[in-house]
């Protein structure tokens, strides 16, 4: 049970971290869309996510087994408890994720609205 629930953290985290690189970088790309040209800027924006995505899929399954064992081993230095180990290193892998893709998408950055949040309830 906690292997496959390690196997689909994995997963989840590769996906997200898909999502973040291939954000990040049609933003990069953003500055260099051409409405003069939107055949050839489709075309690099295709290539670039099929250069983002493929990797990190194809390669998923081989890193998927080594990467859960090293979850595993050191969650267990963390917790008693494999799974709470495991869930707490997903809590804290897509808050890095959540933060970034806000400041990314958004271009927020959550601390900053955090502090301006607790100034303005004092």
């Amino acid at each position: 049970m906690n292997k496959q629930i390690t196997k689909y953290v994995m997963i989840a985290i590769a996906i997200l971290l898909a999502e973040l690189l291939g954000a990040y970088f049609f933003l990069v790309m953003e500055k260099y869309k051409s409405s003069e040209m939107p055949y050839r800027s489709t075309a690099i924006q295709m290539v670039a996510a099929l250069l983002i995505y493929y990797p990190i899929f194809t390669f998923l399954d081989k890193y998927l087994k080594s990467g859960s064992k090293n979850l595993v081993k050191n969650t267990q230095k963390v917790a008693k408890h494999n799974l709470i180990g495991v869930l707490l290193a997903f809590a804290i892998a897509f808050f890095f994720i959540w933060v970034a893709l806000a400041m990314i998408w958004y271009k927020r950055n959550l601390f900053e609205d955090l502090g301006i949040w607790i100034e303005k309830s004092l």
